[in-house]
């Protein structure tokens, strides 16, 4: 394992072969690179700090994996697809707690449906707790609306919540394996979707802005004890444009868990040379979603649709 980032120190704590840089650009970056077999992304805000690691993966023709939750970093990467293949790199984006149950459920239920209509993606955890990473992200996407204002009241296994829908990774990934016409990803919260809003204008004033980033920062690194094990659970609706209705529910433990897990599966997967693919691929491209659940503590079931 070589853990790459700017400060020697952090880095020393986390053992391997840490490499850090003088800057986190590129060039120095491909030079810490040299001789992975695979790389595993995990620094955010995805669209500031992800790019320079994409351009580096693609000079050196590496297979890549990250855990971003961001729509916009997800579409640039997709862009990527051309390059990719030309350089032989293999880019995988979101492949984490968002997007993967979400993407590979989709695949689960749409199963010889043929064109579907509507994909609805609802994801829900016992435990909203974040790390820091996500509330950077949150902080910074929050002025750029990722929570939408359609709502969804559904059935998990803990009981029903309340979903809001957010501008979701599943929109990028699920049009690239399934024909669909419209793919929808919820949140499930207890904010009312009014004040989400008012939350979201306040948050482009720039003191405002400043102040919530700054709160953001001072909260814990990251959830523990019984809030990084949390039960999770996520549903996944399809209607076929013949009219026909089905849906999984995928269940696991720790949506951070689950991220790491997910990432230590599919890049020792690629590092061995078991993964035949280049270019930008979405989960259900790569992976069967039933072993790959057998693989990382992910269940699968059939439910009615809500």
């Amino acid at each position: 394992m070589r853990p790459i980032g700017r400060d020697p120190a952090k880095l020393a704590r986390l053992g391997g072969d840490p490499h850090a840089v003088p800057a986190w650009d590129a060039a120095h970056l491909a030079d810490a690179l040299q001789g992975c077999a695979a790389v595993v992304s995990c620094a955010g805000p995805f669209l500031e700090a992800g790019r320079p690691v994409v351009e580096a993966v693609l000079a050196l023709g590496l297979p890549y994996c990250d855990s971003t939750g961001e729509r916009e970093f997800m579409r640039w990467v997709f862009e990527q697809d051309a390059e990719a293949r030309r350089s032989g790199a293999l880019l995988v984006p979101a492949f984490g707690f968002d997007y993967v149950p979400g993407d590979l459920g989709a695949a689960l239920a749409a199963r010889g449906l043929g064109p579907l209509r509507r994909v609805d993606v609802i994801y829900a955890s016992r435990s909203l707790a974040t790390s820091r990473g996500t509330r950077r992200t949150v902080a910074a996407g929050q002025a750029s609306g990722i929570v939408g204002m359609e709502a969804r009241s559904v059935e998990v296994p803990w009981g029903r919540v309340r979903a809001l829908s957010i501008a979701g990774g599943e929109a990028v990934t699920v049009p690239r394996h399934l024909e669909v016409d419209e793919v929808q990803t919820f949140l499930a919260m207890k904010v009312p979707p009014a004040l989400i809003a008012a939350a979201g204008a306040a948050a482009r004033l720039p003191v405002v802005g400043g102040l919530l980033r700054s709160a953001f920062e001072r909260g814990p690194a990251g959830p523990s004890g019984a809030d990084l094990e949390a039960q999770f659970a996520c549903l996944v609706e399809v209607e076929a444009r013949a009219g026909e209705r089905r849906a999984v529910l995928a269940e696991g433990r720790g949506p951070y868990l689950f991220t790491g897990e997910a990432l230590a599966e599919l890049s020792m997967r690629m590092a061995r040379g078991k993964v035949d693919a280049t270019g930008a691929r979405a989960p259900a491209e790569l992976v069967e979603p039933e072993e790959f659940g057998a693989a990382t503590g992910l269940t699968w079931r059939r439910v009615e649709p809500g």
